[in-house]
């Protein structure tokens, strides 16, 4: 453990605070726990020193809807990335029950994640900060005859202040039984692969997180030969994050083309669709089906990509191995396709926003090049350096220009014979 956060573990201040604290490394390992987190959560200090945050406190299982681990793990990475804390609001996310084991107790946090740093500025961990604000967001949605279980709304920030008012000073004075730690199955494998992805991804070893995500999924997930992570949109917009391989990218450009394919029908539906063998017959995708043929696709296996209010796109994996096309997908696909959307979920307000606007650049651009071309009755590499005149000229950016020139000679769809 680094020394920065051993001084933090062992400092005064941190234990006899009032204010439930984590402190995590950059592992997302729980390195120190305060007496206050222990009383908010039931569990011990011995139980929870060591774990993997999401080991210990995984999702409820049986709420289909739950997104705790999803959206405290993409704030956990904004933390760790940008060195910046990151506040999240209102969190549903239910613990474990310490007096029924397998059993969980419905729970809303207000949580505050920070970043730790080492005297060179380096960041070694996260401190995450919760509040326990279940009964005041339940009092206050019952006062309008909203059942306090159904979803989570962001409050308004005065009431978000009242609520973390009332429950600091409801914290209860009790120390909490311990429990047993939750059932080990599957779960030192999920840690393995959540390291390995999102360490690849703050490396920035390939060209973003995306591309790190594709690269870890034909890496990790036996018999996956190929990978996509694809945006989706009304209609059948689409927009590529990034492809592992030529097949993989000629395979979701017949999905945008044809309007049709596992891709999209995942994300349409917002479950998994499994093709386990591709075939000409009786396939529900023709088109689709035809382009995967003749890529030499044996299997494909498309995933939602989900937030917490919307589906964002689809994980697809492909399979082009002679000898295991009757195979099912890989054992831990499903739950590769939720770290993955954690790691995007992470990036979706930077580097994915950044390279959307830069692709709408561009083909605003391009558009308005060939506008330009017409009316004027240059040639394109005319109309180009007349545009980038013109924005000289102004002072503005080329896209921003390019929009304006769209906006007077191209008209509204129903302004249009």
């Amino acid at each position: 453990m680094h020394e920065a956060l051993r001084a933090m573990a062992e400092s005064q201040l941190f234990e006899a605070t009032a204010a439930p604290y984590v402190l995590l490394d950059t592992d997302l390992h729980i390195r120190g726990v305060n007496p206050a987190y222990l009383r908010a959560t039931g569990r011990s200090r011995e139980e929870l020193l060591g774990s993997f945050m999401f080991d210990a406190f995984p999702d409820n299982p049986a709420d289909a809807t739950a997104d705790g681990v999803r959206n405290l793990g993409a704030s956990l990475e904004r933390v760790l990335r940008r060195s910046t804390p990151d506040e999240m609001g209102v969190q549903r996310y239910d613990i474990p029950d310490t007096g029924r084991p397998g059993a969980f107790r419905y729970k809303t946090w207000a949580p505050v994640n920070s970043p730790l740093t080492a005297g060179d500025g380096l960041v070694v961990g996260a401190l995450h900060h919760v509040e326990d604000i279940t009964a005041a967001y339940d009092a206050l949605r019952g006062a309008d005859g909203a059942d306090p279980r159904d979803g989570v709304r962001q409050p308004a920030a005065v009431l978000r202040r009242a609520m973390l008012a009332m429950a600091r000073h409801e914290r209860a004075a009790a120390a909490g039984r311990p429990s047993p730690a939750p059932p080990r199955d599957g779960l030192a494998r999920r840690d393995a692969l959540w390291h390995r992805i999102v360490h690849t991804a703050r490396r920035g070893t390939f060209g973003g997180c995306a591309e790190a995500v594709c690269a870890a999924a034909v890496r990790e997930l036996p018999t996956v030969d190929a990978a996509a992570v694809t945006l989706h949109g009304p209609g059948s917009w689409q927009y590529q994050l990034a492809v592992s391989s030529p097949v993989a990218q000629r395979a979701e450009e017949a999905q945008w083309v044809t309007g049709e394919g596992p891709s999209r029908t995942a994300f349409d539906t917002g479950r998994p669709v499994l093709v386990p063998e591709v075939s000409e017959n009786g396939a529900p995708w023709p088109l689709f089906t035809d382009t995967a043929c003749r890529a030499g696709i044996t299997a494909v296996f498309a995933y939602p990509l989900r937030t917490a209010s919307a589906t964002l796109g689809t994980l697809t994996l492909y399979r082009t191995g002679e000898g295991t096309a009757a195979a099912g997908p890989p054992a831990d696909a499903e739950t590769f396709a939720e770290i993955a959307a954690v790691v995007l979920l992470a990036d979706l307000d930077t580097e994915i926003a950044e390279r959307l606007r830069a692709t709408a650049d561009a083909d605003d651009i391009n558009t308005a090049i060939g506008v330009l071309a017409a009316v004027r009755h240059l040639s394109t590499q005319d109309a180009a350096a007349l545009l980038r005149a013109m924005a000289e000229s102004q002072g503005r950016p080329p896209a921003d220009v390019a929009r304006a020139v769209l906006v007077r000679y191209v008209p509204a769809p129903d302004e249009r014979a």
